[in-house]
């Protein structure tokens, strides 16, 4: 029996089932994953830096909602920068499809595909992390998964400001303001997170705007306070990842 036959042995083929249909992505074949990990934050808090441990140090699949914007910016043929225009686009496509959890919607699509080509491999039940969430509708979806971890990294806001700083990401963002703002605290606080945490004041896409604030205010999520260097950012991943692997012992059926 081929593969593409196989990965449906005991299940109905999603050309059968009204999946296309289904909102909330009850699909027919469950996601056999051990775990997944949401992970959340403002800006320049440390996400990027705990998804790239996890993948790199611990073996987890990273899947981020960002990623899922960018393809579809690509093949729209929307540039990548400024970064308001990929926000504009995030925006447009909810309000455009009526969902605020659109961008969710299609990642989570993107793994349970995944996880069916992954059927018949030698170790196709993984641990996945998930990030690049802009509003609380995109965590709930996630939410409705058996076996879900929500993890916030928090930092301190002279913090965030020092890494966007130093990183230099917030002059190339703020390069195309004319004129161009000095890079301090203040600057950081109106060009480089409102926007992120509040939206804009866009009428057309009222309701399906970036809400970071109202996302990171949900009370589900565990905190990881990252104000100090990588390697205790990464001594408090190893830790909580511990503690997830002997919650989760068993594999999701």
């Amino acid at each position: 029996m081929n593969r593409s036959v196989r990965r449906y042995n005991r299940q109905f083929r999603p050309a059968f089932s009204r999946l296309h249909q289904d909102r909330d992505l009850r699909w027919v074949v469950p996601l056999s994953v051990r775990y997944v990990i949401a992970v959340t934050g403002e800006r320049f808090a440390g996400k990027s830096a705990a998804l790239a441990y996890l993948s790199e140090r611990k073996g987890f699949r990273v899947y981020s909602l960002a990623d899922t914007l960018r393809d579809i910016a690509v093949r729209l043929g929307v540039p990548l920068e400024p970064r308001y225009r990929l926000q504009d686009l995030g925006d447009e496509l909810r309000a455009h499809f009526g969902d605020p959890a659109y961008l969710a919607r299609l990642t989570l699509r993107r793994i349970h595909r995944d996880h069916l080509d992954d059927r018949g491999t030698v170790e196709p039940l993984r641990r996945i992390a998930v990030g690049g969430f802009k509003r609380p509708e995109e965590l709930t979806l996630f939410e409705q998964l058996d076996r879900f971890q929500h993890l916030r990294i928090e930092a301190r806001m002279g913090t965030r400001h020092e890494r966007a700083r130093d990183s230099e990401v917030m002059q190339r963002e703020l390069n195309h303001l004319s004129p161009t703002p000095a890079f301090d605290r203040a600057a950081f606080k109106e060009h480089v997170e409102k926007r992120d945490l509040y939206g804009d004041d866009s009428r057309w896409t009222a309701g399906y705007g970036q809400a970071v604030k109202e996302l990171i205010e949900v009370g589900s999520a565990e905190a990881i306070k990252n104000n100090g260097s990588l390697a205790q950012l990464y001594s408090e991943l190893d830790g909580k990842v511990k503690e997830l692997d002997g919650r989760f012992r068993s594999f999701s059926a």
